[in-house]
């Protein structure tokens, strides 16, 4: 894994809750520690994060509600 890209990992983790507060059941693209994109649809993410090639991350962020069996 690229630095650059590590980097970015661990921005997510050390994120994380504050973006789950942020973006519930979206998905989100972060480039060099910033969400460049967000949005419940992957296609729309994906479009605007294509300009940034393999360095933007994308992923889902779950809504956090507990779901019991």
């Amino acid at each position: 894994m690229k630095a650059e890209l590590a980097e970015d990992v661990k921005w997510l983790r050390e994120h994380s809750l504050e973006l789950q507060e942020r973006y519930p059941g979206m998905y989100i693209a972060v480039f060099e520690g910033r969400v460049i994109a967000a949005d419940k649809d992957l296609k729309n993410v994906y479009d605007k994060a294509r300009p940034y090639g393999e360095r933007a991350i994308i992923k889902y962020i779950f809504s956090g509600d507990l779901f019991v069996l």
